[in-house]
């Protein structure tokens, strides 16, 4: 992660080009869905862009302007989602996401962070181990008595808050796949613990390395040589984060990763015919936010007043080593699904609108942000809208639901549910509509 001395560097060097707001020119496929910054489209002020917060942080650097509730607003009007940082790097080597990290940080720091509704999930995620206030004891409320769990096997599956308490059917698809293909796994119990993602990126980091070590504790206690994911968020948290703050020794994969490889393995078995159009969401925690960081110990050399370089070469952390092929050769592989794209996809996918705490604080933006992702599925022609994310999942229903569209959502591991033949009520009654 960047550091002050970094951080203050990089400030100075953003040449006010505007391309954080758009995907890079080469990639834009029409006019209607050419822009990648939510916050530009929702509020369409520059300050709100990524360039735009970094005019605010070196203001806020050189005293020109005072921490205030206004620039704790404009700042937190921000999904996190990359965006502007994949396009930056298309002309400069800025990092607009990291400057936003930390500036988010120093806000806390001054006493003006995060917003009162995120400060709300995270006292709760401090009492009761998740943000959604709910009891720890109640965290294992959604697993079904036919799900099958090993308490020696050495792979885990870690379910996650969202999963665990809010998008159930998620969790419940994941394991009943796990069961499919004859893998024995573990999870946590009461031992789980938020993986920190909500708190970490509304800048407080002490909280988030707390729960870090709880969570690396209790996994590394039970000999776990490989943890799967379903949540792109807890994915992210774990292979890009932790890192940064402590080492572990286990693997980590999302469950689109995992569930690919057995297939190809021959160990799960695609047999039922699922005849659905269908679009895939991006997440930007599976996706471009997923790269981890690359080691650099080199330094800045300036060569002449706001024009410098890194020795050696800095490598640009692009969003290209996100996880695309995972998802998209899975739903290639279910029989009779017809797979069409959007056209924002892959690390220059436009978000959901639910990330960095805006759903809870700016629900408006979150929606308007979600139902702009809608229509741009719907232009494909697809029936269903899939992904692999909690948060996408709610705030893309939320969208369907609120635009009155005729989509449907399911995550990818429901769709995988019906192509090894187990179909609740729910999928059923759609699949015999669209017949």
């Amino acid at each position: 992660m960047m550091d002050d001395e970094e951080y203050k560097h990089l400030i100075r060097r953003c040449i006010r080009c505007s391309i954080c707001k758009w995907i890079p020119q080469l990639q834009i496929k029409s006019k209607k869905y050419a822009t990648i910054c939510p916050a530009i489209d929702m509020y369409n002020f520059h300050p709100y862009s990524g360039g735009g917060k970094i005019i605010l942080a070196l203001a806020l650097e050189m005293e020109k302007i005072k921490p205030s509730e206004e620039l704790r607003d404009i700042v937190y009007k921000c999904t996190e989602c990359g965006g502007c940082d994949v396009s930056c790097k298309f002309l400069n080597n800025l990092e607009p996401l990291e400057i936003i990290i930390k500036l988010r940080e120093k806000l806390v720091d001054l006493g003006y962070g995060p917003m009162p509704k995120q400060q709300q999930y995270i006292d709760s995620v401090k009492k009761n181990n998740n943000p959604y206030n709910e009891p720890h004891e109640n965290r294992l409320n959604w697993l079904p008595e036919d799900i099958n769990i090993d308490p020696n096997a050495q792979v885990l599956y870690f379910v996650g808050c969202t999963s665990s308490y809010r998008r159930k059917e998620m969790a419940i698809a994941a394991c009943r796949v796990l069961n499919a293909a004859g893998v024995p796994f573990n999870i946590l119990d009461n031992e789980e613990y938020c993986c920190g993602s909500p708190v970490f990126r509304t800048g407080d980091i002490n909280t988030f390395k707390d729960f870090m070590n709880k969570n690396v504790d209790a996994i590394e206690a039970k000999n776990i040589k490989k943890v799967v994911f379903s949540c792109a968020g807890c994915y992210d948290t774990f292979k890009v984060h932790y890192p940064l703050y402590r080492n572990y020794n286990f693997e980590v994969k999302h469950s689109v990763e995992f569930f690919n490889e057995l297939i190809e393995n021959g160990k799960l078995l695609l047999t039922k015919k699922v005849p659905l159009t269908v679009t895939y969401h991006d997440p930007c925690h599976l996706g471009r936010n997923a790269e981890p960081y690359k080691e650099w110990k080199g330094k800045v050399v300036n060569l002449m007043p706001l024009i410098s370089i890194h020795v050696p070469p800095k490598p640009k952390r692009c969003g290209t080593d996100g996880v695309y092929e995972s998802p998209r050769e899975l739903l290639k592989k279910i029989p009779e699904l017809k797979f069409i794209e959007m056209e924002r996809i892959k690390e220059y996918s436009y978000c959901c609108g639910a990330g960095a705490g805006v759903k809870s604080a700016f629900p408006e933006f979150a929606l308007h942000t979600a139902k702009n992702r809608i229509q741009e599925a719907e232009d494909t022609g697809a029936q269903v809208i899939t992904s692999s994310c909690p948060f996408c999942s709610t705030n893309l229903q939320d969208a369907i639901h609120e635009s009155d569209s005729l989509l449907k959502y399911y995550d990818i591991n429901e769709l995988l549910m019906m192509a090894i033949g187990i179909t609740d009520e729910k999928l059923k009654e759609f699949l015999g509509e669209v017949a």
